[in-house]
């Protein structure tokens, strides 16, 4: 499987993303209604709200899909 290269800035770009203190957070509406807008304003099944921390993708909301982390 081929990866695509880490971004120059990763150091900084995960030091940015944790500071925020979102990862592993509970579900929160206003992230849920911008998936569900998302999916309808596309007209598609399934809408993200995803952070890509180191090792995996986790989604802050999800709709259409019940999955909230995947592999990076």
């Amino acid at each position: 499987m081929l990866f695509a290269p880490l971004p120059r800035n990763e150091a900084k770009r995960l030091v940015a993303l944790r500071s925020l203190l979102i990862l592993d957070t509970a579900p929160e509406e206003r992230f849920d209604r911008i998936s569900a807008f998302a999916a309808k304003e596309f007209d598609v099944p399934i809408a993200l709200v995803s952070l890509v921390d180191r090792d995996r993708q986790w989604s802050k909301s999800h709709f259409g899909l019940e999955v909230c982390e995947t592999p990076r």
